[in-house]
């Protein structure tokens, strides 16, 4: 990067290329303001030699900074600084994630299990209902392993919204696609909630077996990896069918199965209330659940749900939990299973031992 005079280079120092994207290439830099604190740099590349492709992708790029500057949620990377200089270069300023993208884990390490596949396709999909619950709702559309960093402490991080969208209802979105991730409605530019819910589905299979998933095609990673479970088999073949229709309704509805999958794996664990509810409704059955659950648990698992996060979704369900909870007697004895973060935690640091 050559030298400028501009007082906002100077407080940034751009230490080496990350990578480079759709719309840009990213630095690593160190923000001299905040004792060298390491944060990432965007910058615009346009190459386009039509005006009206180099308008787009500028329209692309700043609405991506107005769009960052809402969020407040710790599976999103936090944005903080922008710059245009006199000669048209755009810059974004981003906190540093550490940690590495699903898509290089995998290439190195080959696919995950299916209990590493539902922790985060859990937080995933908590990040999805932050998203399409702003008013209006916002489409990712970008969702893809290489866009979602998993950093030592188990957490998900959603980067990269350069395409992201508002939703509005019988309005054509730019084209804009990802072969294998993005669903048929996005080819023709009618992205919608549950688009997303394809790309996950699609990302999931490429987690369990290790393979790019084919474009326009349904997700069945049991064909390729027979130690994936039948019932996360199943979840991902419906989110990645081809009309929305058929697909879950929301990413709440895609969270509350995956906590009946992962006590499939371990039966200790207790659905939250609210999952079950959900369940039942949908099952039509209002019975207890199957595989041991109690008809009343609660116990709203000690997960990345219990760290201090802005805006909680789940904040007035989990109040309400604790207060059932603190009525109960303590007639449990075993220790609980380990949290689903911990266990990322964990994973990471085995994995990754004397890297």
């Amino acid at each position: 990067m050559a030298e400028n005079s501009d007082a906002w280079f100077q407080r940034y120092r751009f230490c080496q290329p990350l990578g480079q994207g759709g719309m840009g290439i990213i630095y690593l830099a160190e923000d001299r303001t905040a004792n060298n604190a390491p944060c990432v740099v965007k910058q615009l590349i346009s190459k386009h030699s039509d005006p009206d492709e180099h308008e787009e992708a500028v329209r692309l790029f700043k609405r991506e900074a107005n769009m960052l500057r809402k969020f407040d949620h710790p599976g999103i990377v936090r944005f903080f600084d922008d710059h245009t200089t006199n000669d048209g270069k755009y810059f974004l300023v981003m906190d540093y994630v550490p940690g590495k993208n699903l898509e290089s884990i995998v290439a190195t390490y080959g696919p995950f299990n299916s209990e590493s596949t539902v922790e985060i396709a859990i937080q995933c999909c908590e990040v999805l209902e932050y998203l399409h619950e702003q008013d209006p709702p916002i489409i990712y559309r970008d969702l893809k392993p290489s866009n979602l960093m998993l950093t030592p402490d188990g957490q998900v991080v959603f980067i990269d919204f350069g395409i992201a969208r508002s939703f509005a209802p019988k309005q054509s979105a730019t084209r804009v696609v990802t072969a294998g991730y993005s669903p048929p409605e996005q080819y023709f530019g009618k992205p919608e909630t549950r688009s997303d819910l394809y790309a996950l589905g699609a990302t999931l299979g490429h987690l369990l077996t290790g393979q790019r998933p084919k474009p326009l095609s349904v997700s069945a990673p049991r064909h390729v990896n027979k130690q994936v479970l039948l019932t996360l088999d199943d979840l991902i073949r419906r989110m990645t069918a081809h009309n929305p229709v058929d697909r879950p309704e929301t990413a709440r509805d895609v969270r509350h199965e995956l906590y009946r999958i992962y006590h499939e794996i371990h039966p200790d664990f207790e659905i939250p209330e609210e999952a079950q509810i959900q369940i039942q409704y949908l099952s039509g059955s209002h019975q207890p659940l199957r595989r041991g659950v109690m008809k009343d648990s609660a116990n709203w698992p000690t997960s990345w749900k219990e760290q201090q996060r802005p805006q909680d979704l789940q904040a007035k369900t989990r109040e309400h939990v604790k207060s059932v909870n603190d009525s109960r007697p303590k007639a449990r004895t075993k220790n609980p299973p380990p949290t689903l973060l911990n266990k990322l935690k964990t994973w990471w640091q085995e994995k990754f031992k004397g890297n």
